[in-house]
């Protein structure tokens, strides 16, 4: 196996490592955002640190698929980021 051969096999596994990485994130965000809108708490941590935190993982997410040049997944997430900038009142951040 050629070393373009390993780098285009690592490609493919990461992507596919991503895709269902987005899919759990998606469920969790969803699920996630429910009980804190319903006043659930994680730890002691209040909505609005929980909503920073997500902000946080989200923008790493984005820079990724950004710098790996996957448009449409970081489409996907920056969605996510705007419904978080809302909830944070940081709309018109981007």
């Amino acid at each position: 196996m050629t070393n373009k051969d390993i780098n285009k096999l690592a490609d493919l596994l990461f992507d596919k490592i991503m895709e269902r990485q987005d899919a759990f994130d998606s469920q969790y965000h969803e699920q996630v955002s429910l009980m804190m809108d319903q006043g659930y708490s994680f730890d002691g941590l209040s909505t609005e640190e929980f909503y920073i935190g997500e902000y946080a993982r989200l923008q790493t997410i984005l820079a990724l698929y950004e710098d790996k040049e996957m448009y449409e997944k970081a489409a996907v997430v920056l969605k996510k980021v705007k419904d978080i900038e809302k909830k944070l009142g940081l709309n018109g951040r981007r």
